[in-house]
């Protein structure tokens, strides 16, 4: 069976929605498949309007005491994805010092990557983002789905960093099979598709000029 699943070496050198509006109007080609769960399109899933936040629930929410975790201090209303954001730095106790980034595909409580495409992407872009750079510790996928935090090693400069993730992500648009993608080395190994990644790296990668827009 075949290892190399990323194409060849690079070297490294939806339309954005308002995140602060109440309801969402789905694109042109959007399905909904009855029910109240969403529309669809693709691997993109765009929810039904929800209904405002309370005055005082909003107050709740928006000035509670620092929470320990970097994105529970994030208004996700504010961010316009697709962008590529440090979210967070740390020295450990030997003073190495690794960064987390935020590499956000979609906006944030508007639209989210559906499992097969952000399950395979995940192993595509751990494996192929090694061939680039051996910083990389970890491609983690966020729980809500709309992106990931990649870790990297030392404290790189965000167009180091974009260019790294533009490498990686056109391996990814000629890979051949999604890696790893078995019972043996994955623990849901028949929950992939390699053209859900392909197509979440495609429309990602389309938005190139905008990563470092990280506010509306």
């Amino acid at each position: 069976m075949s290892m190399a699943m990323c194409g060849p070496s690079y070297s490294l050198a939806h339309d954005r929605i308002n995140p602060k509006s109440q309801g969402v109007i789905p694109p042109a080609g959007a399905t909904h498949p009855g029910g109240d769960d969403g529309y669809y399109e693709g691997d993109m899933k765009w929810p039904r309007a929800r209904p405002a936040l309370a005055p005082q629930q909003e107050s709740k929410i928006m000035n509670p005491s620092r929470m320990n975790v970097e994105s529970f201090n994030l208004d996700h209303r504010s961010v316009a994805a697709p962008y590529v954001r440090i979210a967070d730095r740390k020295e450990l106790p030997l003073g190495d010092v690794i960064t987390k980034y935020d590499v956000r595909f979609t906006q944030p409580n508007v639209a989210h990557l559906e499992m097969k495409a952000i399950h395979s992407l995940e192993h595509l872009f751990a494996e192929c983002s090694r061939n680039h750079s051996q910083q990389v510790i970890d491609f983690s996928p966020m729980g809500c789905q709309t992106g990931y935090y990649l870790i990297l090693q030392g404290e790189p400069n965000v167009p180091a960093v974009l260019d790294l993730i533009e490498a990686t992500l056109t391996d990814v648009l000629q890979a051949t099979e999604v890696p790893a993608a078995n019972e043996i080395q994955c623990g849901w190994g028949e929950n992939h598709s390699l053209s859900a990644a392909q197509d979440a790296a495609r429309a990602f990668l389309a938005k190139r000029a905008e990563w470092e827009q990280v506010s509306a």
